[in-house]
């Protein structure tokens, strides 16, 4: 499967056949892209993986940066266009937008309730130490 998508295979991706969706982003002057993958319950292997493409440098005048058009213009990498379409190929009309938006929800909330967890056990942890004090 790998002469399918090369770009993929080259940027360390081997199990294509777990991808999930995935999730493109933009941070600051970077693309983002996080492939997300199925992983059975207690798996040990990574829920997903980011990768980071830079964008050019800047070479017009700051005040056009700062427009819709600039950005319109900037181009991202060409490793990252081609992944989008090896993704693309390999899920096709698999992910509806509602399955996406479900997961996405679904890890936000197991996001949140760990945060949760971490901050009560740090509160805790504090309250123990104050205690001690005394």
């Amino acid at each position: 499967m790998s002469e399918k998508n090369p770009t993929l295979t080259q940027m360390g991706i081997t199990s294509f056949d777990n991808i999930s969706r995935y999730q493109l982003r933009r941070e600051g002057r970077a693309d983002v892209l996080k492939i997300y993958y199925h992983r059975p319950k207690g798996s040990l292997l990574s829920r997903s993986k980011k990768f980071t493409f830079a964008r050019p440098k800047s070479l017009g005048p700051v005040e056009f940066q700062k427009t819709e058009q600039w950005h319109q213009l900037e181009d991202t990498s060409p490793v990252l266009r081609q992944a989008l379409l090896e993704l693309h190929q390999l899920l096709g009309s698999e992910v509806r937008s509602d399955d996406v938006t479900a997961d996405t929800k679904k890890q936000l909330l197991a996001d949140l309730e760990h945060m949760e967890r971490v901050m009560q056990d740090k509160l805790e942890d504090l309250r123990r130490q104050i205690e001690a004090l005394k």
